[in-house]
């Protein structure tokens, strides 16, 4: 052979091998500067609205940033023990010290407000030196924020809300990793019972560690599996070697190219070294397949294999890195580039089998891979055509079931830590899984504060609701302990007070904003299937859509009839709702009308007057007590504002003229004070009216232990309490007096007030559920565009009947995917592309072995049909390999996977006799060097 009809590969041979080799120099020591992206939430789709909305909540509430230690005590213990409290305590303190920890919430240090002669005082649930270990039980299960949410209600399990700094920039990964291993360390050490590690950040560091223990674990079991393959298919240890000599180089090559490049590993492109070991290393096996049949030097034979190969190789290597290159349609970034770094990596495979290994094999001593004649390999006999569609027809229709899960949690093992943590928050906490309810708008509206009461109500009643916590419940209680009603404040000066006590508080860092624009109303939802989580959500959605229609609360005066029948008809079935019967008419009726004031209240109102005039809490002093007699309690009941404070001074001329300005102090004081007076009476009325009794039971206390026998007589002369019944309907029934109520937008009435409010639905649910729509979408139209692509190669090759074995490959493959009972997922939705590649590739091979003989598929198929099926049977238990990971999704990749590729060898053998019946007309020389086609061995 002479120089000149040496192909160009051959004759370049040395700056072939010098040029591979400073690639080498450049990349390969990068390999170890490889980074990873932890961030399992980037595989959601980006311009979801959904996933934008819970992008912009988890920011402003820090939803993202909040690790999960779930305790529970050792058998036969009780978690709040004395000593169990203390250890509860201590393993707190001790987490909060760690480095990049903002705070640590737990139930001994909830805070518990309490009203005292001084003021407010908001100390711990569980203070500091309370050893009692009966008020320690009665404090922890008496509260409602407690009891399940930092404590099971059976008390033997707890769980720490730890908070972390959110971290921005290069150093995230790390900090986050190394302040999460430092938590566990601790907890390990101060807790001698079970132990839980759940949220967004363990979660996170879970899927990472999976991922990396995958590329480190598995890919050395592919390599071995596809070793021992090449070396029985070429039979040469030799030629074993080289191949995945070259295919660890490539590796080695593309690992570092992310490196130099900046790309982080994901946990998806964490497979790339396995599919670039099992999919990429074929290309090495045909040439080395067709080196082994030639004769002559070794420089005559690596020139002979080029120009036999080079046609079906070079199509090979196209269609595979189509396959991956499809992936791009995908709007999850990840994905994305995934696809770009598989279709270049296969790239570089083929750029590795058609350049440097023609050229490492030209320098190959003679007898390192001696000349063998073909072995052919037995097949099995083909079905008839009839059975192949019909095979086609029924998996085909299984795999249009196929469909994708909402629930997040699938993409963990069972036995995995997460799935262990929501298996113990569902066992204790009665569920794991929460929908959020975003809702921005002034919270020192008592508009705002009623929507969301309303809706925390509406949505606790739904059937899979385990329970419903927001910031009203709070108030409701401040309120009360202010000397207001249980319930929400009256006012909007009231409420921003209220809101002021509670805004900078670390445990309502949960559930509203330090500027009060903004609440959260968490949804604990019972443990439920993924399907039905999806439905409760769209039925709280219809609930959210309706707190502000058109963006706000519209608020007309009750004083129109239509507005008022809209207010009682709203509290009765909040009453009924609370009280578990119904209210028939002439009951309800009875409660709406406002009763008379009578002796208790006007009592109640003079001894309000007499402590603003003339006690310790009065502003003023010196006011003569007949002065003070003259002012009639009656009326007193309707006087406000300015009208209180002109009454005030017809009746006091001694404090007008000693003190003008203590006159309206006074009526500043007095006037709050009768309202709550008024307020509190009506309610114990109305109590009294719906059957439940109105006031609680003075406390007994024995005269020897009371120092003060003046304080004792004055308490007799206090209002009498309300019974913690009557408390709690009291937010319901003061209601009645709202003057301002909100309608919808077919009551026709004058609107006087519009409250702007924004509510928005997210939470593991509803991400769950975009991210299951997205992948479906994207399954769809990434198989379409690797269609399409695939058509156009193969149409311009003269190869287009090669798309018939892959369909039927990807609706076999879809078929039994469906009856693995196999989600759709970031793992399976990339199984239809490489099957789609695969079925071509295998194709490919026997139709260019068919035109070369010109003798008919049939023909191929006897030739190279059993090295075809030796290829596909190798790959598929190469890629098994992946049902050992720790993961789902590439355990479900792995065995779909599988099934492509040897349904694509099976079905290349299968279908091409029956489309190549006639042997093809020989092709028209091209003209270019190497341009000849011969046989193909895989």
């Amino acid at each position: 052979m002479t120089a000149a009809a040496e192909p160009l590969v051959v004759r370049l041979r040395l700056w072939i091998v010098l040029a591979f080799l400073a690639l080498s120099a450049w990349l390969v020591p990068a390999t170890a500067q490889v980074t990873h992206d932890d961030d399992v939430l980037a595989f959601l789709p980006p311009d979801h609205p959904d996933v934008q909305a819970f992008r912009e909540v988890a920011a402003r509430f820090g939803m993202l940033e909040v690790a999960l230690v779930g305790l529970e005590a050792p058998e036969g213990q009780d978690l709040l023990s004395a000593k169990r409290v203390g250890q509860v305590r201590e393993l707190a303190a001790r987490l909060g010290e760690v480095p990049d920890v903002r705070m640590v919430l737990s139930f001994v240090d909830l805070p518990s407000p309490k009203v005292t002669p001084g003021g407010l005082e908001v100390g711990a649930l569980v203070p500091p030196g309370l050893t009692d270990e009966d008020e320690i039980r009665t404090r922890v299960l008496g509260s409602r924020d407690a009891v399940g949410n930092l404590v099971s209600a059976d008390g033997r399990a707890a769980a720490l809300l730890v908070y972390l700094v959110d971290v921005e920039g290069s150093e995230r990964a790390a900090r986050r990793e190394a302040a999460l291993a430092e938590i566990r360390a601790r907890t390990e050490a101060g807790w001698d019972g079970r132990r839980f590690y759940g949220g967004a950040p363990f979660a996170e560091l879970s899927a990472a560690e999976s991922s990396r223990a995958d590329i480190s674990d598995l890919s050395p079991a592919v390599i071995a599996v596809l070793a021992v393959a090449s070396a029985v298919l070429l039979r040469s240890i030799t030629a074993a070697l080289i191949n995945l000599t070259l295919a660890g180089l490539a590796v080695a090559w593309v690992m570092g190219a992310h490196a130099v490049f900046g790309e982080p590993l994901t946990i998806v492109s964490g497979t790339l070294p396995v599919m670039m070991v099992a999919l990429g290393g074929a290309f090495g096996v045909h040439m080395l397949g067709g080196y082994q049949r030639q004769h002559g030097t070794p420089r005559e034979r690596a020139s002979a294999t080029w120009r036999e190969l080079w046609r079906p190789v070079t199509l090979s290597g196209l269609t595979t890195s189509i396959a991956f290159f499809a992936l791009v349609v995908m709007p999850q970034r990840p994905m994305q580039r995934f696809g770009v770094a598989a279709g270049l990596a296969m790239l570089l495979l083929l750029a590795l089998a058609l350049l440097l290994l023609p050229a490492v094999l030209s320098y190959l001593p003679a007898r390192a891979l001696p000349t063998r004649d073909e072995r052919p390999v037995p097949i099995p006999p083909a079905p008839p055509a009839w059975f192949l569609a019909l095979a086609f027809a029924v998996l085909a229709g299984f795999g249009t079931r196929l469909s994708a899960t909402p629930d997040t949690n699938e993409m963990f093992a069972e036995d995995s830590e997460p799935r262990k943590a929501s298996a113990f928050f569902d066992e204790h906490f009665g569920g794991s899984v929460y929908l959020q309810v975003a809702v921005e708008a002034d919270l020192s509206e008592p508009a705002v504060l009623r929507a969301i009461r309303d809706l925390a109500e509406d949505v606790a009643e739904l059937e899979g609701v385990a329970d419903v916590r927001s910031l009203v419940e709070q108030v409701a209680i401040l309120n009360h302990a202010l000397g207001g009603r249980r319930g929400v404040p009256r006012t909007q000066a009231r409420a921003a007070r209220v809101l002021t006590y509670l805004a900078d508080h670390p445990a309502m860092a949960q559930l509203m904003t330090p500027d009060r624009q903004a609440a959260i109303v968490h949804i604990k939802l019972a443990p439920l299937s993924g399907e039905q989580q999806v439905a409760l959500t769209e039925r709280v959605r219809v609930r959210v859509a309706a707190m502000a229609p058109g963006g706000a609360i519209r608020l007309a005066d009750t004083g129109a009839t239509a507005v008022a029948a809209v207010r009682e008809q709203d509290v009765r079935r909040r009453l009924e709702r609370h009280l578990g019967r119904p209210l028939d008419g002439k009951q309800f009726a009875a409660v709406v009308a406002a009763p008379r004031p009578d002796d208790e209240l006007l009592d109640q109102v003079r001894a309000l007057r007499d402590r603003a005039l003339d006690s310790e809490d009065s502003p003023v002093e010196g006011v003569p007590r007949a002065e003070i007699e003259q002012i009639a309690p009656d009326a007193l009941l309707p006087a406000r504002g300015p009208a209180l404070e002109a009454l005030l001074r017809r009746h006091l001329p001694t404090l007008v003229a000693r003190d003008p300005e203590g006159v309206r102090f006074v009526a500043e004081h007095l006037g709050p004070w009768i309202d709550d007076a008024m307020a509190s009476w009506r309610v114990a009325r109305r109590c009294r009216t719906l059957g439940v009794e109105p006031h609680a039971p003075r406390q007994e206390q024995a005269p020897a232990e009371v120092d003060d026998l003046a304080a004792l007589f004055a308490e007799d002369d206090d209002p009498p309490e309300l019974s913690e019944a009557c408390l709690a309907l009291s937010g319901v029934l003061s209601e009645l007096e709202a003057p301002l109520w909100p309608v919808a937008g077919e009551v026709d009435v004058p609107v006087r007030k519009e409250v702007p409010l924004r509510a928005r639905v997210t939470g593991q649910p509803v991400i769950g559920q975009a991210f299951a729509q997205s992948v479906v979408e994207n399954l769809l139209d990434s198989t379409l565009v690797s269609l399409a692509a695939l058509g156009v190669v193969l149409m311009g090759a003269g190869y287009l009947m090669a798309l018939i074995p892959a369909l039927w490959t990807l609706g076999i493959t879809a078929g039994v995917i469906a009856l693995l009972g196999h989600p759709i997922n970031v793992g399976t939705s990339m199984v239809s592309c490489i099957a789609l590649g695969a079925g071509v590739d295998f194709a490919i091979h026997l139709g260019v072995r068919a035109r070369a003989d010109h003798s008919g598929g049939a023909n191929a198929v006897r030739k190279i049909g059993g090295v075809i099926l030796v290829s596909g049977l190798t790959l598929a238990l190469a890629f098994l390999v992946l049902t050992a990971s720790a993961m789902p999704p590439l355990q479900q990749f792995g065995a779909g996977l599988s099934v492509a590729l040897l349904g694509a060898a099976l079905g290349s053998v299968w279908w091409i006799p029956a489309l190549l019946r006639r042997p093809p007309k020989p092709r028209a020389p091209s003209g270019r060097p190497g341009g000849g086609e011969g046989s193909s061995e895989a």
